[in-house]
């Protein structure tokens, strides 16, 4: 029934045509309040009132998402990208075979509340429990902000402005000269001696600024990318050496306990039960002890291996 019913709206909207002046988009929060909001059609026909309908993946059906608090500003905004004049959420909830449809009419300036309305009637026929509140809704739907936004306004291009033409004033004629002004004397150039000329003569110099090196106490000796890894080779070298020391060391230490385990072990032993435990866990101490320093004996060796190789 809701598809026949929005399709005969559809129907009377194509027939009204350029009359319908006013246009509202209508949010639907789910697939009930869907049903109830193509009831609206009709009622919103003949009122003048042209019906959009957002869809579930529209903006302003995604503006349901957010809180109560973002949501009103946020179908007005949803309204402005639709040209229309006034954004329509309708909710709708079913019980024992009737329906409650709650309205809400919002504004295109901030997503103001301009109308709350419910209406109940009977699932099966909504139509006319919902068209008094279609029409009193539709009274407070008025054109605006959004027939301005369609309609485009010629720009007044400003009257070329009249301006006055320019003064012309009469040029003064030069005045003849009657008396003409006595030109001073040519004085003689005194001659002066080579002597003179050449004590007087401006002397050349240099305007460049001359570079001035600070003492040798004050600079700082510079230092080289190869110095820098020569003395890293040399630190890792002194590091793997003295692990390498360690390992052995501390192998030598193992052994010797082991030694002493495996020559008192047999039924008669000079070692008591607490000193060889202590004589095995001081085995197994110098093992591990040999071992890291062993595995760090080699990787400090591989390192100072690379930097040898980038000493220039």
């Amino acid at each position: 029934m809701a598809p026949m019913r929005l399709l005969s709206g559809l129907l009377v909207l194509s027939a009204a045509g350029p009359a319908l002046a006013n246009s509202v988009l209508v949010v639907a929060e789910n697939d009930l309040a869907r049903e109830a909001a193509a009831e609206l059609v009709e009622p919103f026909g003949k009122s003048k009132v042209k019906t959009k309908f957002a869809g579930p993946q529209s903006p302003a059906s995604q503006c349901l998402m957010r809180g109560p608090g973002e949501r009103p500003r946020c179908l007005a905004q949803a309204g402005e990208t639709a040209f229309v004049e006034a954004v329509l959420l309708v909710s709708a909830a079913a019980s024992k075979g009737r329906t409650t449809v709650s309205f809400l009419l919002l504004s295109l300036d901030e997503g103001r509340v301009l109308k709350r309305e419910t209406a109940t009637g009977p699932s099966d026929n909504l139509g006319p429990a919902l068209a008094p509140v279609a029409q009193r809704l539709a009274r407070l739907i008025k054109p605006g902000a959004a027939s301005e936004r369609s309609a485009p306004q010629a720009k007044a291009e400003p009257s070329p402005r009249l301006e006055p033409a320019p003064k012309v004033e009469p040029t003064a004629k030069p005045k003849p000269e009657t008396e003409t002004t006595p030109k001073p004397p040519v004085e003689a150039l005194a001659v002066r001696p080579l002597d003179e000329r050449r004590a007087d003569a401006p002397k050349a110099t240099s305007l460049e600024p001359r570079e001035t090196l600070p003492p040798a106490s004050v600079v700082a000796p510079t230092t080289t990318a190869g110095d820098g890894l020569r003395a890293a080779a040399w630190t890792t070298t002194g590091l793997a050496g003295a692990a390498a020391v360690v390992a052995g060391t501390c192998g030598a230490l193992g052994l010797s306990a082991r030694d002493t385990l495996e020559q008192s072990e047999g039924r008669f032993s000079p070692l008591s039960r607490s000193q060889a435990n202590a004589l095995a866990s001081q085995a197994n101490t110098n093992f591990s002890v040999a071992l890291g320093a062993g595995i760090g004996a080699a990787v400090l060796g591989a390192v100072s291996a690379v930097l040898w190789s980038k000493v220039p």
